[in-house]
């Protein structure tokens, strides 16, 4: 989802009441697996994922809500906007062959991670992931 563009928080070691508290404080969709979850009257804002798979997982979400997002402006690992830079601040960031072959690069401004556009972005494209 965030490759995607779309806010997410993900934190696998929170209880069913933190995951409902901030839910609530946040005003944020739950989506979840789990059944027991789900079936909680406090968490009215949900949506029962139905697939293990993550391309019908994405395809549900997109289907039950309209989010308007632009695709692959966060940050995969935190979430937080990505920002354009220069090529030239990419030089000793990324492979050589990347920087050679890529003109477009992003930046995580809280975790600096740098991202292009490769060919694992043309998948996600060609299968509607992004």
């Amino acid at each position: 989802m965030r490759l995607r563009g779309i806010d997410v928080l993900y934190n696998n070691g929170l209880d069913d009441n933190s995951i409902i508290r901030i839910s609530l404080e946040q005003n944020r969709l739950i989506l979840t697996r789990d059944n027991g979850l789900a079936r909680r009257p406090l968490a009215a804002s949900h949506l029962l994922i139905c697939s293990d798979r993550v391309d019908e997982q994405v395809h549900q979400v997109l289907t039950a809500y309209q989010i308007g997002a632009t695709p692959l402006t966060r940050c995969s690992e935190c979430n937080e906007t990505l920002t354009p830079i220069d090529k030239d601040e990419a030089v000793d960031l990324v492979p050589a062959y990347v920087y050679k072959t890529c003109d477009f690069f992003l930046r995580c401004g809280a975790c600096g991670r740098i991202y292009w556009k490769g060919t694992h972005v043309d998948r996600m494209e060609s299968t509607g992931m992004v």
